[in-house]
């Protein structure tokens, strides 16, 4: 059975995330509707992780296993002529047959996007988190910088609803917020992510950005290792998964612009 790799966008505001779950719409199963419209039905389409309701993806990947060969280059366009106007096949490509989105990914990038405003946005709310007083985005910088290496980020994980098999420990290599026309992005790189990490990671800065908390609080917070000492969970709808990293061979090429 061939083997192919999908990178994928969607806006996730109308889904229930990208895995299935009964009774609820999400991009995984659009995706597999799609495969069964292109004569390919009962397909699995395995991503390289979850995201959450509301959360976007600029190039989720995932991978399939097909009962027939297809031309790597004609699925996109079979693909998106059967999918909903926000979800897209950016890009497939063959791979080996012992490949798999998850397992053999090396880390991911996540980019958090606030609007800093004292007007309420009247285009894109969907899209971003609206922060409505100013921030101190050098103070946050400042802040930001102990998250780099390797660190236990459970005081930013919140509880998922099921046993975690790696722990609370990762390591971040890139920490970056970058000044942008309408506010800042969070862009934050590493080898694994906790159920809602880069949201509480983004709530807790924005303290520091408010004045409410000195940049060195940041780091009681990383090693209390306790949840209740960080601050709320930003909203899904200013997250994006940017990339999935794999080794330099399996990589899906796409790099989208503006991500750092």
């Amino acid at each position: 059975m061939p083997t192919y790799l999908l990178t994928i966008a969607y806006e996730g505001t109308h889904y229930a995330g990208w895995q299935r779950q009964r009774g609820r719409l999400t991009v995984q199963e659009c995706v597999e509707r799609a495969f069964a419209a292109i004569d390919c039905p009962g397909v699995h389409v395995e991503g390289s992780g979850r995201t959450d309701a509301g959360v976007h993806a600029l190039a989720q990947c995932a991978h399939v296993r097909l009962p027939r060969p297809f031309p790597a280059e004609r699925l996109p366009l079979a693909l998106n002529a059967n999918l909903p106007q926000d979800i897209s096949v950016r890009a497939a490509r063959a791979v080996p047959d012992d490949f798999h989105a998850r397992f053999c990914a090396r880390g991911k990038r996540y980019l958090y996007r606030c609007v800093v405003s004292s007007v309420r946005p009247a285009i894109g709310r969907a899209l971003c988190h609206w922060v409505r007083r100013p921030v101190d985005l050098h103070a946050m910088r400042r802040a930001a910088q102990c998250l780099l290496g390797r660190h236990d980020f459970a005081s930013f994980a919140t509880n998922p609803g099921y046993p975690r098999k790696r722990g609370t420990v990762r390591t971040l290599q890139r920490v970056h917020l970058v000044r942008t026309a309408a506010g800042f992005d969070f862009v934050v790189q590493g080898d694994g992510f906790l159920y809602n990490m880069v949201r509480a990671l983004t709530g807790t800065l924005l303290e520091v950005g408010y004045g409410n908390r000195e940049p060195d609080w940041l780091r009681q917070v990383l090693e209390a290792r306790d949840r209740r000492a960080a601050s709320t969970t930003a909203p899904a709808a200013g997250l994006y998964l940017v990339r999935v990293l794999y080794a330099p061979d399996l990589s899906p090429g796409l790099e989208p612009g503006g991500d750092e």
